[in-house]
């Protein structure tokens, strides 16, 4: 329960109306995109880095706990909020701030939804390449504390890759800024990529400086349908040590095939075991030469049809029932379990084949969906949290999943942080002089531990 003196110097930095203490606008934000829940005091939206700075140095002052907060899309329980806490929701910092096309720089606020991005960008005949799958929701502040990755991943790279600069609110109220518009690299300690991914727990992010690129001049969208998902596997392994780089290459097995076609109707095919979405993208003279090769190696996977999206109807209905997948398979079963862990892509194969045994031993709905040109899995493990037993046994997958991804040589995390879920995991991917190492750096920045304080360790 908030006391009416802290409600009060609340509303007195960010206004009445950017502060919410009832209990159904606080459970609102209680929340992310895993089962998890937890209750704050409060919940309130600074629209300036001043009243951000304003906030945390009143919070620290009557020792309460912060939780940054974006869309609450993250998969990982990172923006969970602990008892007696105040969420910070940065989503009404939406501002972009400058668009400058000659040096190929962004500036924008955290609260910025990623697809409102792109669509701006699109005027300039630019783009920016991380592009997760909720980007129509998700925050590009979001996208930076967890280094989220998406399709273009495989090519481009992830959020990491594209911050420039950033500033930053740190947890004693003092402002700095990282890097800068106009380098990719910044003197002494990189700051910058030890914030991207640090999930709000290092410092707070109030204005970023992105890199952005001009748009490809063409782009091809293709489809290969597999009667076995281990084909398609093989498919991915064969492309990258053909030395293609696609843009994207997605996978999906055929559970998710079903469940997506249910949602969209886009026409995928109900019997097949996967199929692959490969993008290319480049000049137009080197489109059909990429093509050839690519439609070779799936042929040589044995794949059952090859097809090229002839229109943008077609490009936009296949990337429709990719985007949709996740939420899809509420469909089947009222409970998920999304995984992400990467392995080194030769590796590929043998993360396929190790998941679809999995699925027939804990006797589980589990959907294959992956960066696949990356490495980066989402099993979907499908279930009903009401039953005690299936609980039981998608927490035993999950440890297996993360054990396999370590023994193939991978992570226990791709792209979708570490938060509450992946804590007990990450100590199995590193020593624990490396643990002792992270939480130094924590120490250096939050003594207190007031900044989203119990996630990642």
């Amino acid at each position: 329960m908030i006391s009416h003196n802290v409600l009060d110097q609340l509303k007195a930095i960010v206004g009445e109306k950017n502060v919410f203490a009832d209990t159904i606008s606080v459970s609102s934000y209680s929340y992310d995109a895993t089962m998890l829940s937890g209750t704050a005091m409060a919940t309130v939206f600074p629209v300036t880095t001043e009243q951000t700075v304003h906030l945390v140095k009143y919070l620290d002052s009557v020792n309460i706990p912060l939780v940054p907060r974006g869309a609450g899309t993250n998969l990982s329980g990172g923006t969970i909020p602990m008892e007696n806490s105040v969420v910070v929701n940065f989503s009404r910092m939406t501002k972009i701030l400058e668009i400058d096309t000659e040096n190929f720089v962004a500036v924008v606020e955290p609260g910025l939804v990623n697809f409102d991005f792109q669509v701006e960008l699109e005027k300039y005949g630019f783009y920016y390449p991380p592009d997760p799958a909720s980007y129509k929701a998700t925050t590009l502040g979001g996208n930076l504390g967890e280094c989220s990755g998406g399709p273009r991943c495989f090519k481009y790279g992830v959020t990491r890759d594209y911050v420039l600069g950033l500033e930053v609110v740190l947890p004693d109220g003092q402002i700095i800024q990282t890097g800068g518009r106009n380098f990719r690299s910044e003197p002494g300690f990189d700051l910058t990529r030890i914030l991207v991914g640090s999930e709000g727990t290092l410092g707070f992010i109030t204005k970023i400086f992105l890199r952005i690129l001009p748009k490809p001049a063409a782009k091809k969208t293709m489809l290969a349908i597999y009667n076995e998902v281990e084909d398609a596997s093989q498919t991915v392994a064969d492309i990258v040590a053909a030395g293609i780089v696609p843009t994207t290459l997605e996978m999906m097995d055929n559970i998710l095939i079903n469940t997506a076609e249910d949602a969209t109707g886009a026409g995928l095919p109900r019997d097949a075991g996967a199929l692959l979405i490969i993008e290319i993208d480049g000049h137009e003279v080197d489109m059909d030469a990429q093509v050839e090769i690519i439609a070779e190696i799936c042929k040589k996977a044995r794949v059952r049809e090859f097809k090229i999206a002839r229109t943008v109807a077609e490009v936009d209905q296949l990337w429709l029932a990719r985007r949709v997948v996740i939420g899809s398979v509420a469909r089947r079963r009222p409970s998920y379990s999304l995984q992400d862990v990467t392995v080194p892509r030769s590796m590929f194969p043998s993360a396929v084949k190790e998941i679809v045994k999995v699925r027939k031993d804990y006797n589980l709905d589990i959907g294959i969906l992956a960066h696949a040109g990356d490495g980066n899995f989402h099993p979907l493990v499908l279930f009903d949290q009401r039953n005690k037993d299936e609980v039981e046994r998608v927490h035993a997958v999950e440890k297996h999943i993360c054990t396999m991804a370590l023994a193939l040589g991978g992570t226990v995390s791709g792209e979708h942080g570490i938060g509450l879920l992946k804590k007990h995991f990450i100590e199995m991917e590193f020593s624990a002089t490396a643990m002792e190492s992270f939480k130094k750096i924590k120490s250096a920045f939050d003594p207190n531990h007031r900044f989203n304080p119990g996630k990642i360790m």
